[in-house]
C-alpha cells in the first residue's frame, strides 16, 4: 500500500471558541484556552467542519490559445459548522445585537432584526494525541438555512461563518502536532 495511514485523519472530538476581536489566541496546543474563548458546546461530529473557498478568477490567452496569465479576485474564505446546544453563545450567534435573560427561573428573550458582530473564532479538532488549533482574528457568522424544533430531531443550529483577512491577508492561523500526556 502506497502512503501513510498515520496521516488520515478522523477527528474524535471538536470544539468551537468565541472571544471579542483583539483577544489573545493560544500559543500552543496544550494550554487550555483562555476563560475569554467562550464555548459553542456541544457541536453536530458528523456534519464537521466544512471549510469553503470562492474566488474570482480570470484567464488571459495569446494566440494558438496559450494560457499565458491567471489573475484571481474577490476570494471568500468560509466555515460551516453546527451547533447542538441553545446556550448563550450559540444564542448570540445566531441572534446578534439581541437580548436573553433569566430572572426566577424565567427567560426572557427579545429577539431583533440581526445586526453585523465581528468577532474571533477558534477551531480545535482532536484524533488521539494529534491536534489541530485554527484562530481567526475577525469573523462574523450568520444562520445558515432553517432551525427545525421537533420531537425527532435534536434542534440544530447551522452556521455559516465568513473570515475577514487580516492587513496582510493572513485568513486565519493553524497550530497542529501531536500532543503527548
Amino acid at each position: 500500500m502506497a502512503g501513510d495511514p498515520t496521516k488520515a485523519d478522523l477527528w474524535g472530538g471538536a470544539d468551537v471558541y468565541i472571544a471579542d476581536v483583539g483577544t489573545v489566541e493560544p500559543s500552543d496546543l496544550i494550554t487550555p484556552w483562555s476563560v475569554d474563548w467562550e464555548p459553542v458546546g456541544i457541536l453536530d461530529g458528523e456534519e464537521g467542519f466544512t471549510w469553503e473557498r470562492d474566488e474570482d478568477s480570470s484567464e488571459f490567452y495569446g494566440w494558438g490559445g496559450i494560457l499565458i496569465r491567471k489573475t484571481r479576485s474577490k476570494h471568500k474564505r468560509t466555515v460551516k459548522f453546527t451547533a447542538l446546544e441553545d446556550n448563550e453563545v450559540v444564542f448570540e450567534l445566531a441572534n446578534p445585537g439581541s437580548t436573553r435573560s433569566t430572572t426566577a427561573g424565567l427567560v426572557t428573550a427579545k429577539i431583533k432584526v440581526p445586526q453585523n458582530r465581528d468577532f474571533a473564532i477558534g477551531f480545535e479538532l482532536r484524533d488521539g494525541d494529534k491536534r489541530i488549533r485554527r484562530t481567526v482574528k475577525r469573523a462574523t457568522a450568520d444562520v445558515d438555512g432553517e432551525v427545525k424544533e421537533s420531537e425527532t430531531e435534536l434542534t440544530a443550529y447551522n452556521f455559516l461563518v465568513t473570515l475577514y483577512p487580516e492587513g496582510d491577508g493572513t485568513l486565519y492561523t493553524e497550530l497542529s502536532g501531536l500532543v503527548t500526556p
